[in-house]
């Protein structure tokens, strides 16, 4: 037993350094993530972490895919399916629902968020690793709600490519605002995502 705990307590300690590793990067983004604040939140003495990973650059590669499979993939899927598979009447309807839940989520993960924000602009290896395990599935899933309501008449023959677009600009935009840039500011989220609802349906209805 003591034998097996011994072998088991390496790995413990490389857990700890990768959790506290995305707090710091979280707050800080990858760039201004400091080894030493990684220690010191992971219990650690500094050389431990580069016992484990030589170089500071290696310990975030350790950490980039899993994090965005383990981490931001769940968050992205988090009620999309169920959202998708219901039968909405009007493509408001879903809208509504969609923004609503994709506001709550974000909410609920803001320091997954923020190193998605900070690091996916500058960062193509994290852009591709994004859409390997979440563009790729969703982005299709999406395509096809807009082509359904397309179908019914209620959105505009345009390409659902521009329409998935639009809509990600739109919501996305207020999420992105209301969190990560004016998070103090007394926003109504009710009344500002049904402004931006009807800003959208309006702009997107057929001519």
């Amino acid at each position: 037993m003591a034998t097996r705990e011994d072998e088991q307590a390496p790995v413990r300690g490389v857990e700890r350094i990768v959790r506290a590793a995305i707090e710091v990067i979280a707050e800080r983004g990858f760039r201004g993530a400091a080894t030493s604040e990684i220690a010191r939140r992971a219990g650690v003495a500094e050389g431990t972490i580069f016992r484990h990973f030589k170089t500071k650059q290696l310990l975030l590669d350790h950490i980039l895919e899993p994090f965005v499979e383990r981490v931001l993939a769940p968050i992205a899927f988090r009620d999309v399916h169920r959202l998708i598979d219901s039968d909405y009447p009007e493509f408001a309807d879903f809208l509504r629902v969609f923004a609503r839940n994709r506001l709550e989520v974000a909410r609920e993960n803001l320091p997954a968020l923020r190193i998605f924000l900070q690091e996916v602009p500058l960062s193509p290896e994290l852009r591709a690793m994004v859409f390997r395990h979440i563009g790729r599935h969703l982005v299709p899933e999406l395509l096809a709600v807009i082509r359904k309501y397309q179908a019914r008449g209620q959105v505009r023959d345009d390409p659902p490519e521009t329409v998935l677009r639009i809509l990600m600009s739109a919501v996305g935009g207020y999420i992105i605002t209301r969190l990560a840039i004016l998070p103090e500011y007394p926003w109504n989220d009710d009344l500002e995502l049904e402004r931006t609802i009807r800003v959208v349906t309006r702009g997107l209805a057929p001519d």
